[in-house]
């Protein structure tokens, strides 16, 4: 992984996986991370393959790891915080010298190196410490929209950031020549990676479980849930979820609707998390619709919880100004919802290929406005069909489709599986 633990994004909520240190501080993960997620859909399709997940820790002092019921290992490694130079200027970013070693020590078996994200210092220093030494096969899976150090170039810069960009563009290339394949969610991101990567492409996507995000089982289980949240009854409610960064726009869609105040017809659910900058500045924006009784700021759920407020609602809004293929529409695809999304993603490709779903563009916050007003007065845009939806994002698929790709990439080598999980790490309790 490229990231430790959110810490920050939970600052009064413990870890589910939790270790106690001797100082009295902890440490811990929360299984709900793409790798987890990802891990669990293959093994529910085979057995072939064992599962691990490295993740950088800054506040592991040694290597802790748990065994899950899923059978994932999920390790936390001690990391700390690096100067990079992946271009000329320098960025920090977090480094795991043991991550590197524990690599170094197991280089000569045959496993396969999965890493999520792209253009990542840390994992430009694995490529460049195994990349001349390894026996096995490194796979990139690039989430979101990918975009290059060439195509960033041809925009305004002060004079360093060209050249910056373009060592970057060189470095960049010659450690990736070391990957065997690279997959990006939308084709837009495929054409940016043959700027930079001359091996193997692939489209892939995250998914979700069709059989748990499933349509209201009835307008009582909705009005239930509506009386809980107070909700009216005659109001069309908008749901929005994620990470409370600027990418996800939260805080234009607060004024998009707190500019329709003088309508009672509409109640805007906005529920996630993050750190406590943009938890406060989302909190102040949506206050005088919240006491209006037009908004929530919801605490972050998952499960259960999360999937109630699929039910409660009539509409599911992704105001994203970049996304890979937002698993949050995959949700509402699979509860029923209509959706309304800015132009961004594959989810949103797929909508406009089946005529589904309504689409605003990605700044034109006034054209917000007028498409919401249109769907309060005129109804909510046509639902993609639920089988195509299934066969596109349901884990059993997306996990066949990984799996297809693992099951190449061990082939060619003609050597029997490895599982480097047995005692290869000590276990911290």
């Amino acid at each position: 992984m490229p990231h430790g633990p959110a810490y920050h994004f939970s600052p009064n909520e413990k870890p589910d996986i939790l270790w106690e240190k001797t100082d009295g501080s902890w440490l811990g993960f929360w299984p709900r991370e793409w790798p987890d997620l990802l891990g669990d859909a293959v093994l529910n399709v085979t057995d072939r393959y064992d599962w691990e997940v490295w993740q950088p820790d800054y506040r592991a002092d040694q290597i802790y790891s748990k065994t899950l019921n899923t059978g994932i290992r999920h390790l936390l490694f001690p990391a700390t915080d690096r100067v990079y130079r992946p271009g000329v200027r320098p960025v920090n970013g977090i480094y795991s010298e043991e991550i590197i070693s524990r690599l170094k020590d197991i280089a000569g078996t045959y496993f396969i190196l999965q890493l999520h994200g792209f253009r990542i210092p840390f994992y430009n220093e694995i490529l460049k410490a195994l990349g001349h030494v390894k026996k096995f096969p490194i796979f990139i899976i690039g989430h979101g929209t990918l975009k290059t150090p060439i195509s960033e170039i041809f925009g305004l810069h002060k004079p360093l950031t060209y050249l910056c960009l373009a060592v970057e563009q060189m470095r960049l290339r010659n450690v990736l020549r070391h990957v065997d394949v690279i997959s990006a969610p939308i084709v837009s991101s495929l054409r940016e990676l043959r700027k930079v990567y001359d091996g193997r492409t692939i489209k892939l996507t995250m998914g979700c479980d069709f059989k748990f995000w499933v349509p209201v089982p009835s307008p009582d289980v909705k009005q239930s849930i509506h009386h809980k949240l107070n909700i009216d009854r005659n109001t069309m409610v908008f749901l929005t979820t994620g990470n409370f960064v600027n990418e996800k726009q939260f805080d234009k869609l607060i004024q998009t609707f707190s500019a329709l105040t003088v309508r009672d017809d509409f109640f805007l659910i906005i529920a996630g998390h993050g750190d406590r900058a943009n938890t406060d500045k989302l909190t102040t924006l949506i206050d005088k619709l919240s006491k209006g009784g037009k908004a929530l700021l919801h605490p972050y759920v998952t499960g259960e919880e999360l999937r109630d407020l699929y039910w409660a609602s009539d509409l599911y809004v992704s105001a994203s100004s970049t996304e890979g293929s937002s698993v949050a529409i995959m949700k509402a695809m699979a509860c029923g919802l209509p959706i309304l999304s800015t132009l961004v993603g594959e989810t949103t490709d797929l909508m406009k290929k089946h005529g589904a779903g309504r689409f605003i563009p990605i700044t034109n916050y006034f054209e917000w406005s007028k498409v919401i007003i249109d769907i309060l007065e005129r109804g909510t845009p046509p639902i993609l069909d639920f089988k195509i939806a299934k066969e596109a994002y349901d884990w059993s698929s997306v996990a066949s489709r990984f799996i297809n790709l693992y099951d190449e990439l061990s082939y060619p080598l003609d050597v029997k599986y490895k599982s480097i999980s047995s005692d290869a790490l000590p276990i911290s309790r």
